[in-house]
């Protein structure tokens, strides 16, 4: 047993979920191999299983979508400073 940490990330605006935002989320996932369920446009368990999946690597375990994995998916605009 561990004691909990809080972890404190960006993400993509709650109106930016849309159905269409969310099946783009989950079309590149599948592209990565992340996601092999229907592309439903929720935001259902097995999406939120390949989010997962996919910012472990990177040292985010959450199934929330952080803005930068948005960003390495292709889906939010990179910022430029």
């Amino acid at each position: 047993v561990q004691d909990r940490d809080e972890v404190w990330f960006e993400t993509p605006c709650e109106s930016a979920l849309t159905p269409d935002f969310v099946a783009s989320v989950q079309r590149a996932l599948s592209a990565r191999g992340y996601f092999t369920a229907p592309v439903t446009g929720e935001l259902d368990a097995a999406t939120r299983r390949a989010i997962r999946a996919f910012q472990k690597p990177l040292g985010l375990d959450s199934a929330v979508l952080s803005l930068s994995a948005a960003r390495k998916l292709g889906l939010v605009a990179v910022e430029i400073s």
